[in-house]
């Protein structure tokens, strides 16, 4: 009996000391999960992923750790690590949700497109939450977008829309009064481009590009569009412009390299006095270059450089060289509505090709330089509607004195834009959208000083 109750003794202590080793583990253990949820959701996942990576030896095999390595490995950049954590949790759990959307984006950003196109689209059969369909969805046209540089093969849109434009020649509302401002000339009537105008226009466009998979990464496209817009008894000011593109593209894993050449004209006739009649009419042709580099799944930012050559042959004074410098950042967001934002700013100089009297003297040009940012919003109501905002600024300053105006030595203007609107995507490949733009031109020039509104429904369809 004393050797039994010995026993006993013994192994309840053994088994007291082991819950007890057990218990002062599980603390441990969740305090370094909760930390990584922390770490996760203010942005820091490499902290994340380097301190459950420091016990991953005691913790693997946990659904729940390996779910957090997994989230951190890929917002880290270690793709290869996140897709097997993922698969250690779906053999366990596989109706992980979360697990197999974020498998499904680890596949995409190693670029096994064809991987991660089935896991979506399964995911997409099991009628998953809206916020997470229309993520799904995003990255499915992007795979498309993707595959379609590996294949040769046209893709094209078409564009039909209707809308009025309340100030179509970009005019003061009071002209006597800018041109006495600007140029000291009193009792001067407002005639030809110089009247406000406003009108509804019918407006369409339609456009392809072929592409063509050259050599490992590398693909050929070359393409072009047509676009015209007719004002409702304003056809002077009917518009019909085109642009034809060629170029290569490499996609080198997360970075994204497009260099191109391109020519794109312009008609405008207008209703300016003389003879020959100087037209709006203008000739751009441009080489660019576009780096894009994928920080993670849900980030990407870029740069790009055009070099661009503006011709007007019947207003010879206005042509000039730009170079165009640009940055931009596209971010989207896991949560609901499937938040999309994209940034872009930019900087050019502008070096015009010809001199012209400026009445004080001397002669100048109308090179400038311009400044700039632009913002755009995307929020997903549902899978088929979204909402979108757009805000922009632009800062003119002219390099020359008295380029715009005998009066004002240094002409400076501040140029801002904002939109709203919605899209709605009724067919599968073809979506409405509705928009109100409103821009507005402050300038110490009053004869640049406008404001206008521009209302319009558009249908696109894509061709693929």
């Amino acid at each position: 009996m004393k050797e039994r109750a010995r026993s006993c003794g013994v192994a309840l202590v053994a088994i007291f000391v082991a819950f007890a080793s057990l218990a002062a583990g599980a603390q441990p253990a969740d305090s370094v999960l909760e930390s990584a949820r922390r770490l996760l959701a203010t942005g820091n996942p490499k902290q994340a992923y380097a301190e459950l990576s420091a016990v991953q030896d005691k913790m693997t095999g946990m659904p729940e750790f390996d779910y957090l390595l997994g989230v951190a490995a890929l917002d880290s950049g270690r793709t290869e690590d996140a897709i097997i954590a993922f698969e250690r949790v779906l053999a366990i759990v596989p109706n992980h949700a979360g697990a197999q959307m974020d498998l499904a984006r680890a596949y995409y950003a190693t670029g096994s497109f064809d991987l991660a196109e089935a896991a979506f689209k399964k995911l997409a059969a099991s009628n998953p939450p809206p916020a997470a369909l229309i993520a799904i969805n995003r990255y499915l046209e992007a795979i498309q977008a993707r595959k379609q540089q590996t294949r040769a093969g046209w893709t094209g849109y078409g564009e039909l829309g209707l809308g009025y434009d309340s100030n179509l020649t970009g005019v003061p509302t009071d002209f006597g009064a800018a041109a006495q401002q600007s140029f000291n000339l009193i009792g001067i009537q407002a005639t030809g481009n110089s009247v406000k105008r406003s009108a509804g226009f019918a407006q369409g466009a339609i456009g392809g590009e072929y592409h063509y998979p050259w050599t490992r990464g590398w693909s050929l496209f070359a393409g072009g569009e047509v676009r015209g817009r007719a004002y409702q008894r304003e056809s002077d000011f009917n518009i019909s412009q085109g642009e034809v593109h060629a170029g290569g593209a490499l996609n080198a894993g997360d970075d994204q390299y497009r260099m191109a050449a391109s020519f794109a004209p312009f008609y405008q006739k207008g209703e300016a006095p003389g003879d020959p009649q100087p037209t709006n009419d203008r000739r751009m042709g441009d080489l660019s270059f576009d780096w894009r580099h994928a920080l993670d799944t849900r980030t990407q930012y870029g740069l790009g450089l055009q070099l661009n050559a503006v011709r007007f042959p019947r207003n010879q004074v206005e042509d000039f060289d730009q170079v165009y410098l640009s940055a931009s950042l596209l971010k989207s967001f896991e949560r609901p509505g499937s938040p999309l934002l994209y940034l872009t700013a930019f900087v050019t100089d502008d070096h015009a090709k010809n001199e012209f009297d400026n009445g004080n003297g001397g002669t100048s040009t109308r090179s400038k330089n311009l400044a700039g940012m632009r913002g755009y919003l995307q929020y997903s109501i549902k899978p088929t509607l979204q909402a979108f905002a757009g805000l922009g600024a632009i800062y003119r300053k002219d390099k020359d004195d008295f380029a715009r105006s005998t009066v004002v030595e240094h002409g400076k203007d501040v140029y801002g834009e904002a939109s709203l609107g919605v899209g709605w995507q009724f067919r599968e490949k073809c979506a409405l959208r509705l928009q109100y733009a409103y821009s507005r031109n402050n300038s110490n020039i009053d004869i640049y000083d406008f404001n206008r509104y521009e209302v319009s429904s558009t249908i696109r369809c894509d061709m693929i």
